[in-house]
């Protein structure tokens, strides 16, 4: 159907015929990924509770300063600078995102504040910002599988490595970087092609190496090129929102909410139930944690913004001299007790306790 799109045909015609697919594939992600988060809080709603809303300046300065300002990140120099460089493509990428997302049902939608230079110039910002995540994400793959950190291990005891679960969503991000850049790569060549105006991709970035490998091509094939790095795109992007909340980078999603909800006086410690005065904990049934639900609601999204870096455990003097605590396995095994006793389907099943299954009596 492409093939009869004339010269002077305008680009974004190109998506009109899959404007009912595309349509359909926003509302089903949009719905699968509100229905799995509705899921994922309600171990939350019937954990323990924990008063947390004080104190909003402060807590937005932390999310500022940690969240936003990626603050302890270069204490691992090698670690830290890719996931600045991830992070940092990330935000830059997320208007660019949305408007690839909308143009698919409205072809001439333009992001508010970006037409004209100002859109010139953060469109060179991503090109290079794309670029710069895949690269990261090869790096990261390599890291994960060649030059992997002593940190990264996971002894026997405490179970199996989320070693493919990392390098799939890897894999999935790559992907999405170059379907956004054969997109943007597609299109600058048919501009190119029809005598348009050229949309001028950033020198030495992916966009602009597949511009020159497109540069040849047949304007009907350039079509189905755009039409399919479009929905490849949309496709990915969906389903990596609707599959980290089942593995290891739950923290894109949590970690806004995290740090901001963070303990704010690290000094004071947690009273063993809020709302319980001194003179009646003769009457509490049971202290510290017996059953899942013991766990306060910051807890479990702490065990949900878990990225399994093993930098907790790195620090840990007792796990440093081999004592059976490790704070990363309790948060894992913890998470995936989550994942697995409060399931997308079906009612919660009460599962097995705590002590002496999902963690030894030490």
């Amino acid at each position: 159907m492409l093939e009869g799109i004339h010269s002077d045909a305008r680009l974004t015609s190109w998506l009109v015929q899959g404007r009912a697919l595309f349509l359909f594939l926003h509302v089903l992600g949009v719905a699968c990924f509100a229905y799995i988060v509705f899921r994922r809080l309600v171990p939350l709603l019937r954990a323990e509770r924990d008063p947390r809303f004080d104190r909003p300046l402060a807590r937005l300065g932390k999310v500022f300063k940690f969240w936003l300002g990626q603050w302890k990140h270069p204490r691992y120099k090698t670690a830290g600078t890719v996931h600045l460089l991830i992070f940092a493509g990330f935000i830059l990428l997320a208007m660019r995102a949305f408007t690839v997302l909308i143009v698919g049902v409205s072809e001439n939608f333009v992001m508010p504040g970006l037409s004209g230079r100002a859109g010139e110039i953060y469109n060179t910002i991503t090109d290079y910002a794309a670029t710069i995540v895949f690269l990261c994400m090869v790096i990261a793959v390599i890291r994960r599988l060649v030059f992997k950190p002593a940190r990264y291990a996971v002894p026997a005891k405490f179970g199996k490595a989320h070693t493919a679960d990392a390098i799939f969503l890897l894999a999935l991000i790559a992907i999405l970087m170059v379907a956004d850049s054969l997109f943007a790569a597609a299109k600058a060549a048919a501009q190119s092609q029809q005598g348009q105006p050229l949309e001028v991709l950033a020198v030495f970035s992916l966009p602009w190496i597949l511009q020159g490998v497109f540069a040849s091509t047949a304007l009907p094939t350039l079509g189905r090129v755009y039409f399919g790095a479009y929905l490849l795109h949309e496709v990915t992007f969906y389903f990596l929102l609707c599959y980290r909340p089942f593995g290891i980078q739950f923290h894109v999603e949590t970690s806004l909410f995290n740090v901001y909800f963070a303990k704010l006086d690290r000094e004071i410690l947690k009273p063993v139930r809020w709302g319980v005065s001194e003179e009646h904990l003769d009457q509490v049934k049971s202290f510290g944690v017996k059953t899942f639900e013991d766990f306060t609601w910051k807890h479990i999204l702490d065990f949900y913004t878990c990225a399994d870096c093993g930098r907790c455990s790195d620090n840990c003097p007792a796990n440093a001299v081999g004592r059976p605590l490790s704070p990363r396995f309790i948060t894992i095994k913890a998470r995936d007790y989550a994942f697995q006793h409060y399931p997308m389907f079906g009612s919660s099943g009460n599962g097995k306790p705590l002590i002496g299954n999902i963690y030894s009596e030490d």
